[in-house]
């Protein structure tokens, strides 16, 4: 699925890139999870219900802290004074440059792939650069 990542890591023409398919793509499946899982009674609909909502919520917190936070597609407010959204951000910033080979591949866990690929020293150079830009 490069092929639709890639327009992630090209600059946007307009408000949309491929890679928001992605976002579709798990909506799908989420929605008829929930379905299934609020008009069925049982464990095996409540699971599913579960796993709907675990989808969102995750699909939620995606967007407001990639789109949001890193990439300033939309307002975030204070949690961008949040420290360890600052490394989220910060590591994520890291694997638009590559230069640890595209690691982090992550969103969440990125400052830990970053650890074990020993970049921190580059991390904390980007959170500083980072707040600098947000003081201006």
């Amino acid at each position: 699925m490069w092929h639709m990542h890639e327009s992630h890591h090209k600059p946007r023409e307009g408000p949309f890139e491929l890679n928001d398919v992605f976002a579709i793509i798990n909506a799908v499946p989420a929605i008829a999870l929930l379905n299934y899982g609020f008009f069925h009674k049982g464990i095996i609909p409540g699971l599913c219900f579960g796993a709907g909502l675990g989808i969102t919520v995750f699909g939620m917190a995606y967007m407001f802290v990639h789109d949001g936070l890193v990439h300033k597609r939309s307002q975030v407010g204070p949690i961008a004074n949040v420290p360890y959204l600052r490394k989220v951000a910060a590591a994520h910033q890291l694997h638009h440059t590559e230069k640890f080979n595209g690691v982090p591949y992550g969103l969440f866990l990125g400052p830990k792939e970053l650890e074990e690929v020993g970049g921190m020293d580059e991390l904390e150079k980007e959170i500083q650069r980072r707040i600098k830009l947000s003081k201006k």
